[in-house]
């Protein structure tokens, strides 16, 4: 049989089963937003215009060639795109202002010949969506199921980015091009047999994001400011996909759904029995997604490529890609966990036997690559204000979410017009995200069938809901009445469309 390798196995699972490619620790929210955007308004810009205008110089200082000061000032006087008593020096004001807000999500690069590289989710409208760049294939995934469950926020999103009113399209008024093109594949989640063939966790999962889509399309429709609009936006598809990745186990192998506790204690994890279980809730969540994978590559084997128990049993070690030296110590490694897979599948039949296999070669990917699953959820969670740590130095996170991204499951969960009490609350952030915070039996019930009873108690929980209580009524979008009583009301005033 060929040898195995395992960058081909890894790309082909997440080809079929997934639908992007979640590699790589070095993703941010704005690579979300960047394919999200793309994908739901269904055309790219060219912005060379825009990044000559904005990048004065790199983190080093280095100017880029035909971008100092004396260059850009004669074109926009040649061009007419300034007035007559505008100085060199204010252009040069400006465009260090440009600059920063372009900068804030860090992605933004200086690159040779000013290539059309850019992304920036703080830019609102049509000219700064730019063409496919590494990381925004899951962004793309989730606007196509936006696309396809929230049809209605999809076009409202799409209005928005058309109508380029938000106050870093209008300072880049003079130089903006709409020099568009198609983009065509809007629909990649179709190709994924989870969505051809639903199963009630995936059903669960679609309408969970069509009901939470229409309610924060009604309060994006009563917000004053488009840029906080496209923010909580890429929040929910940030949110959406993590829970996504979370769920591909109760997708293909009929899991159930872990939940995701919140955290509202403000202790660590030797003082609160909620940390802990909020900690254990996301060890759930990236031990699913390792048996997913696992499950993933056993069907390689078996489907894809065909092999049978003897084809394995006398296999040689995988490697990573062909043509990659390693040392001689991961190749021990490499080898010792071969060796262990095959002791193990030689007493196994059937899927066993495969998922042995399936399992050691995941872990062989967590040795050889730079990045795997977990890795690109926790950087995206600890960026996106959703895991606590929010660095790379603790591994073991728990669900502490930062006011934005609290306010984008409110806005998610209650309508601009409606009054609801807490008992509505839990169950629609269970119903929509799978999210719990304590205070009734139903969430104890909940934590018990997933395993985390010793990790909490009763009386902990009702605390926790009691601060998330405190923390909405700190955020204005709720009060506790003289009975005791929580009323959540988000409020607004619609938006001329």
């Amino acid at each position: 049989m060929e040898r195995i390798y395992l960058r081909e196995a890894r790309g082909d699972v997440d080809k079929k089963y997934v639908g992007f490619t979640p590699n790589g620790s070095a993703v941010k929210p704005v690579h979300i937003a960047g394919g999200s955007l793309r994908c739901i308004y269904g055309k790219y810009n060219r912005t060379r215009n825009i990044k000559k205008m904005a990048l004065v110089s790199d983190a080093k200082g280095n100017v880029p060639s035909g971008n100092d000061a004396d260059t850009i000032y004669q074109e926009l006087e040649n061009k007419e795109l300034i007035e007559d008593n505008v100085t060199e020096n204010s252009v040069e004001s400006m465009r260090n202002e440009m600059q920063r807000l372009l900068s804030v999500d860090r992605g933004v690069y200086v690159v040779k010949g000013l290539k059309d590289g850019m992304i920036s989710y703080s830019a609102g409208s049509k000219y700064f969506l730019t063409s496919k760049a590494m990381y925004e294939d899951a962004g793309e995934f989730m606007g196509s199921i936006v696309r396809a469950y929230c049809p209605d926020l999809a076009e409202y999103i799409s209005e928005l980015l058309d109508k380029g009113t938000d106050a870093i399209t209008l300072l880049f008024q003079p130089v903006l091009e709409a020099d568009m093109e198609e983009f065509t594949d809007q629909n990649q989640y179709e190709d994924i047999p989870a969505f051809q063939s639903m199963n009630d966790q995936m059903k669960r999962f679609t309408t969970g994001i069509a009901e939470a889509g229409s309610c924060l399309l009604d309060n994006l429709r009563h917000h004053p400011n488009p840029l906080t609009q496209l923010r909580l936006f890429n929040f929910f598809c940030i949110f959406n996909l993590i829970r996504y990745m979370a769920l591909l186990e109760a997708f293909y192998c009929g899991e159930s759904v872990r939940p995701i506790l919140l955290d509202f204690s403000g202790k660590s994890q030797s003082f609160s029995s909620v940390a802990r279980a909020s900690e254990m809730s996301y060890t759930q969540m990236y031990k699913s997604i390792n048996r997913f994978y696992a499950w993933g590559y056993a069907k390689w084997l078996e489907d894809d490529k065909g092999y049978t128990k003897d084809d394995l049993l006398n296999s040689e070690t995988p490697a990573y890609e062909e043509g990659k030296k390693v040392s001689k110590t991961s190749k021990e490694e490499l080898d010792a966990l071969w060796t262990l897979a095959k002791e193990r599948a030689s007493t196994l039949d059937g899927e066993e036997m495969y998922t042995a296999f399936g399992e050691t070669m995941y872990d062989m990917l967590a040795l050889e690559a730079s990045s795997h699953p977990v890795n690109y959820l926790r950087a995206l969670g600890n960026l996106s204000g959703i895991l606590y740590p929010p660095d790379k130095f603790h591994p073991n996170k728990r669900f502490v979410v930062s006011q934005d991204i609290l306010e984008m499951l409110l806005r998610s969960c209650v309508k601009s017009s409606e009054v609801i009490s807490g008992q509505d609350i839990r169950k629609r952030l269970w119903d929509r995200f799978g999210i719990i915070i304590g205070g009734g039996q139903f969430e104890m019930t909940t934590l018990h069938q997933s395993g985390m009873i010793l990790q909490i108690d009763e009386d902990a929980l009702e605390d926790n809901f009691s601060a998330f209580a405190s923390v909405l009524e700190s955020m204005d979008f709720a009060e506790i009445m003289a009975d005791g009583i929580l009323q959540i009301r988000l409020g607004g005033t619609e938006n001329d469309r």
